[in-house]
């Protein structure tokens, strides 16, 4: 049980559940092209998988760096609990570079630009001396165009050189991420900002953040409208309709939040930007599925895996 225990620290520590988005937008921008080429299910793409161990080596190498705030916003537990250490979460870092490289040459020749393009983002994204992630709009445009752009286009370069239709079609769900990105930061406001860590909620406050967060919502469906026209497929353009009512519900009730004391604000605040996490998390995820069943494979064992291991190792619901 104890060797059990040990292979799930390592196993989670790489972060599985937030790769959830990411292999979502990858199987929605697989099946995204008009071309009728794609294989049963993008699992079976060495480029996803590639994409997988480059997000492993980049998450890996943020709770190195992060664990400050992550201390104080009780996160990174692996790390800030003394799980692992940070010499031993290096090599773990390494092993998903070597793993990622070994896989890369076995990509789609068109998906070896955003395979690269990846790699620098997610690697400028924690380390110094850019740390996207500590610079106010630089974190949001580096999450909005990594998960919702980049996956995105790497799933439709695996069977379509059409690389400029892909980044049309990743339009509204590059402004989706942003909005979900920002709820995110939203949740860490103030460990980030206690640790000296200016993410874009820390610099325009958390009823900005929210606003913002709607206003990109709205974007996402007039570009999910505006494919519709162009004949594109109607689904977007109905999820994004689901997205703005949560995201602007959200802002309303963070900002009728902000006018309450402390504790309640923080408890408001918390539950409204974790629902819109979760629910466009969610969606995002069930439209994946349904074009790819077998992503339902892949992730379901790992939300329930998870939902037991946070339990017995952390005493936490995690991640429901």
């Amino acid at each position: 049980m104890a060797i059990l225990l040990r292979v799930a620290d390592f196993f989670f520590v790489l972060r599985p559940l937030i790769m959830i988005p990411a292999w979502s937008l990858y199987v929605l921008g697989a099946h995204a092209p008009a071309s009728r080429r794609a294989v049963a299910t993008a699992l079976v793409q060495p480029g996803f998988w590639c994409m997988t161990a480059v997000l492993a080596c980049a998450y890996v190498l943020n709770q190195i760096l992060d664990v400050e705030s992550d201390r104080l916003n009780d996160k990174g537990f692996h790390l800030t609990r003394g799980l692992l250490r940070a010499r031993t979460m290096v090599v773990v870092a390494l092993v998903a570079f070597v793993g990622a490289s070994l896989l890369y040459p076995h990509a789609a020749p068109v998906q070896t630009g955003p395979l690269i393009a990846t790699l620098l983002l997610s690697l400028t994204y924690s380390l110094p001396p850019l740390r996207l992630c500590a610079r106010p709009w630089f974190d949001l445009a580096a999450n909005a165009i990594g998960y919702g752009g980049l996956a995105f286009v790497l799933g439709a370069s695996a069977i379509s050189r059409d690389t400029v239709g892909a980044w049309l079609g990743a339009l509204p769900w590059i402004f989706l991420v942003g909005a979900t990105f920002l709820h995110t930061t939203i949740l860490d406001v103030a460990g980030d900002a206690a640790a000296g860590k200016r993410t874009t909620a820390v610099a325009i406050g958390v009823t900005g953040s929210a606003r913002l967060a709607a206003l990109l919502s709205v974007t996402a469906l007039v570009a999910a409208v505006f494919l519709f026209l162009r004949g594109k497929p109607l689904a977007p353009a109905l999820a994004m309709t689901a997205a703005m009512v949560v995201f602007l519900a959200a802002a309303l009730f963070i900002e009728r939040a902000e006018r309450r004391e402390l504790a309640v604000r923080m408890l408001e605040r918390t539950t409204a930007s974790a629902l819109a996490v979760r629910a466009t998390t969610a969606m995002v995820a069930a439209m994946a599925a349904w074009k790819d069943p077998w992503l339902l494979a892949l992730v379901v064992p790992i939300v329930v895996a998870a939902r037991f291991y946070y339990r017995g190792r952390f005493e936490l619901r995690y991640p429901f």
